[in-house]
C-alpha cells in the first residue's frame, strides 16, 4: 500500500513538472521572439495588441483549468490538495479564462481594420476576418459559459449531469486551440505553437488516462448504485 502510494506521488509530480516546464519553455520562446517588446507610448496598434495578449492570457487559464480538472477527475491531487481547496480552484480559474476571453472578443470593437458589432461577436461564424476561424472561438465561448456557470449549479443538476456536462469543455478547448492557431496573427510563431500542441498532447494524454481509469473501475453491484443514487 505505501510503495503503491509512493508510486502515485510520483506520478503526480512527474505530471505536474512536465505542465509547467511545457508553460516555461513557450514563455521563454514568446518573449525571446520579441512579442512583449512593443512600446505602449509609441504603439500605433495598442487595440490589437490588448486584443492579442487578452487572448493569450484567456488561452493560458483555460489550459491551466482543463489540466487541473483533469488532475482532479484522475485523482492525481488527491492526496495533497483537498476536494473543497481543488474545486474552488478549477472554478476560479474557469471563470478567469471566461472573464479574459470575454474581454478578448469585446476589445475587437476598437480595432480601427475590421468593423466589429456585437452580434459579430457573439454570434458564430458572421465576422468580418476569418468567420470560420473566428466562428470556432465564438462557439467555444459560449461553450464554456455553460460549463462555468455549471459549478454553482452542481448540487442541483446532479453529479453524473455535471460530470456529463463537463465533457464539453474538452471540445471547446480543441475548437479553442484551433481559433488561436488560425484566426490570430500568432499562430505563425513558433512559442505559441509550442504552447497550443504541449498543452493539446498533455490534455488528450490525461484524458486518456482518465478515461483508462474509468474502465478500469470496478462495476458497482447493482443494490449498491441504486442504493447511492436514491
Amino acid at each position: 500500500m505505501i510503495e503503491k502510494t509512493q508510486s502515485t506521488r510520483r506520478t503526480d509530480l512527474l505530471v505536474i513538472i512536465v505542465s509547467l516546464l511545457m508553460l516555461s519553455l513557450s514563455a521563454v520562446w514568446m518573449v525571446h521572439s520579441g512579442m512583449f517588446t512593443v512600446s505602449l507610448n509609441e504603439d500605433t496598434k495598442l487595440s490589437w495588441h490588448l486584443v492579442r495578449s487578452s487572448g493569450i492570457v484567456s488561452y493560458v487559464l483555460l489550459l491551466a483549468s482543463t489540466l487541473w480538472g483533469l488532475f482532479i477527475s484522475a485523482q492525481f491531487v488527491k492526496d495533497w490538495s483537498p476536494g473543497p481547496v481543488s474545486m474552488t480552484m478549477h472554478s476560479t480559474i474557469s471563470w478567469l479564462a471566461l472573464l479574459l476571453g470575454l474581454g478578448h472578443a469585446l476589445l475587437l470593437l476598437l480595432d480601427k481594420y475590421f468593423s466589429y458589432t456585437l452580434g459579430d461577436l457573439f454570434i458564430p461564424f458572421v465576422g468580418p476576418y476569418r468567420p470560420e476561424a473566428v466562428g470556432l472561438g465564438t462557439l467555444a465561448f459560449w461553450m464554456i459559459v455553460i460549463v462555468t456557470l455549471s459549478f454553482p449549479l452542481k448540487k442541483r443538476l446532479g453529479h453524473k449531469t455535471w460530470k456529463r456536462l463537463h465533457y464539453v469543455s474538452y471540445a471547446a478547448f480543441v475548437m479553442v486551440s484551433l481559433h488561436g492557431l488560425f484566426a490570430g496573427t500568432e499562430g505563425p510563431n513558433l512559442g505559441f505553437r509550442l504552447l497550443v500542441g504541449g498543452g493539446f498532447v498533455l490534455v488528450m494524454l490525461l484524458l486518456g488516462i482518465r478515461i483508462g481509469k474509468s474502465i478500469a473501475q470496478p462495476a458497482r453491484p447493482a443494490g449498491r448504485a441504486s442504493k447511492a443514487e436514491a
